[in-house]
């Protein structure tokens, strides 16, 4: 993905870097301000899914539409999230959990035969994603100091690499196909 939806993934790779540092800068914060943060993140993730596979008419139809409606996924779970900042620690670790699973799905599965040189790249996020998913769906009691550095960190990691990751598809989008020689 180049052009546009390179572009909305760097914007959303800054997103999650700053909401990784706010959470790393302010492990004293309540339950809300925690749920807030990441459904804030789980919600701007999706709609940013939903744009790239909109804009991205290089990709094939299949991905387009799997990206989509796991865009759409993504985007409610980030909806539930922060309309229950109140709720129990749990359901807030598998929401978060269940939306970056989904995200990183996204990734992979769209990543995967897309031809695109940086696809590894996609991959490597999206594995990095679901690990950290899978990490807290297998331990959804962890405390919420362990859940804020988990999270954070994998906000931080996501982040830088969606930065990488865009820069890289807006910087080949912008590569002629072909040198001509005199």
């Amino acid at each position: 993905m180049g052009g546009k939806a390179g572009w909305t993934t760097v914007a959303a790779g800054v997103l999650a870097l700053v909401l990784g540092i706010v959470a790393f800068a302010w492990p004293s914060a309540t339950l809300k301000v925690v749920g807030f943060l990441f459904g804030l993140n789980l919600l701007a993730f999706g709609v940013v899914r939903i744009l790239q596979f909109v804009l991205a008419s290089d990709a094939p139809a299949p991905n387009r539409v799997l990206g989509v409606v796991l865009g759409l996924l993504v985007s409610l779970l980030g909806v539930l999230c922060l309309r229950n900042l109140a709720g129990s620690m749990t359901l807030l670790l598998v929401l978060v959990a269940l939306g970056w699973l989904l995200d990183g799905v996204a990734e992979i599965v769209t990543s995967v035969g897309s031809g695109e040189s940086h696809s590894g790249a996609h991959i490597a996020l999206g594995l990095c994603v679901v690990l950290a998913a899978v990490t807290i769906l297998v331990w959804p009691g962890l405390g919420l100091a362990t859940f804020i550095l988990v999270g954070a960190t994998t906000l931080c990691f996501v982040g830088i690499g969606g930065i990488v990751v865009g820069i890289a598809g807006v910087r080949s989008h912008h590569r002629p196909s072909h040198i001509v020689q005199a």
